[in-house]
């Protein structure tokens, strides 16, 4: 019984650790949208954020897009199978479980004014512009600003100096 209630615990707890990991993604994924310019922005009637299959960020982002605006513009989180189905995403999100793709997502987004931002170390190397990544137990972001440029998007030089910089 004793061995059931503490298995118990840990699986609340790192239920609880996983939805808070997702709060701060989806914040730290609000915040960089201040960093960041794109091109068109005043024509655009939505900011859209592409979230790539099924994730806990999605309920995260969708709170903060009932509560606040980005660029001045209503949020529309948009959850998708393929990228071809936000294909004029302003930020796509590329969750861990989907990071083997990543070729296919830089690929599909090459060109377009889209932030691919990625949840598995080492993406920024393979064309993700910014990737949370966890060291000494605390939620941190790599960045690259090729590949953010590379996008037609223009970085506010503090957003690079927040983050860990990938050349």
């Amino acid at each position: 019984m004793k061995k059931k209630l503490i298995a118990m615990m840990m699986i609340l707890m790192s239920l609880s650790l996983s939805g808070q990991q997702s709060m701060f993604k989806a914040l730290f994924m609000f915040n960089f949208a201040k960093y960041i310019e794109w091109p068109n922005q005043e024509s655009q009637k939505e900011f859209i954020i592409g979230v790539y299959g099924d994730d806990e960020i999605i309920a995260e982002l969708n709170k903060l897009a009932a509560a606040r605006k980005i660029n001045n513009k209503s949020i529309v989180v948009a959850n998708v199978s393929s990228p071809s189905e936000a294909g004029n995403a302003n930020i796509f999100y590329v969750p861990s479980a989907k990071s083997g793709e990543i070729g296919k997502i830089t690929s599909f987004f090459a060109g377009k004014s889209t932030l691919i931002i990625t949840d598995n170390t080492n993406l920024c190397n393979k064309g993700a512009g910014i990737n949370y990544t966890m060291q000494g137990g605390k939620m941190k972001f790599e960045i690259c600003k090729r590949n953010i440029t590379s996008h037609h998007l223009n970085i506010d030089p503090k957003l690079v100096t927040l983050g860990i910089e990938i050349k």
